[in-house]
């Protein structure tokens, strides 16, 4: 009777090659060292070394009255040039605290939402999220003109960069209005404000009190409602490229416009 050959048992697959369970992803709008207080920091260091400058200014004028000139005319926007170095200056500071604390969080510029992103994608959405946009603008200053007795939606807004009336000046309003705003601002309430209270209250409350917030920085009523939609968006914008750079785009694209609705032609 003819011997059966051993029967052959299939090798194990090595442990190393077992499927693993996959982790979930992790949001970039929880995956983020931000909290509520971190709010509260930059905010206190940002205004706090600013105020500190002018202080020292103030002591310093016996001295150097030059100084003090140039941090007071720099307000009252009697010298554009005074005004862009003051524009600069918290420009550099606020990337100064921002640079301390991721430093000190041990992360890099990503957890403030300087994630690289396709352009090509990136610029057709900002032209198709523009034309919406100002379709919501022109809907929402109609409704609220409606709810709020006196409303002006077409008041004028004005600032230090207002008319510039040369060419060197028209130049200096536009680095101060269309670039310097939208990289700082963006940084600020989409890469800080937005992540650190969508991980404590979830994205939709994120999304509004950023752009609440945000709003209220530009102080007039008209462009408070205009700053808040705009806000929203930028938010939702966030959420779909998970990088605050489109969004950038976006507000320098609509801050062009305003440089132009101002007369810096």
């Amino acid at each position: 009777m003819p011997e059966r050959s051993p029967e052959v048992k299939p090798a194990k697959a090595p442990a190393a090659l077992a499927k693993k369970p996959v982790k979930p992803r992790k949001s970039p709008f929880t995956d983020v060292p931000w909290r509520i207080r971190d709010i509260f920091l930059f905010a206190g260091l940002w205004i706090g070394s600013q105020v500190a400058i002018a202080v020292v200014a103030k002591l310093l004028a016996p001295v150097w009255p030059g100084l003090d000139q140039l941090l007071s005319v720099a307000g009252d926007g009697s010298n554009m040039v005074a005004s862009l170095v003051g524009s600069l200056l918290s420009f550099v500071i606020g990337f100064g605290v921002f640079w301390g604390m991721l430093r000190r969080a041990g992360r890099s510029w990503s957890a403030l939402g300087w994630r690289r992103v396709n352009w090509l994608k990136a610029i057709g959405m900002v032209a198709l999220i523009l034309v919406m946009f100002l379709g919501l603008v022109i809907a929402a200053f109609a409704l609220v003109s409606w709810l709020v007795p006196g409303f002006n939606a077409n008041q004028a807004q004005t600032n230090e960069f207002t008319n510039p009336t040369t060419g060197t000046d028209r130049q200096i309003a536009f680095v101060a209005l269309v670039l310097l705003p939208p990289i700082l601002e963006e940084t600020i309430f989409r890469g800080l404000v937005f992540p650190a209270i969508a991980k404590r209250a979830g994205i939709i409350w994120g999304a509004v009190v950023s752009s609440a917030l945000f709003a209220l920085l530009h102080g007039q009523a008209n462009i408070g409602v205009y700053t808040f939609i705009l806000g929203l968006v930028l938010c939702t914008m966030y959420v779909k490229f998970r990088s605050i750079i489109p969004g950038i785009l976006l507000h320098m694209v609509n801050n062009y416009l305003a440089f132009l609705a101002l007369g810096a032609k």
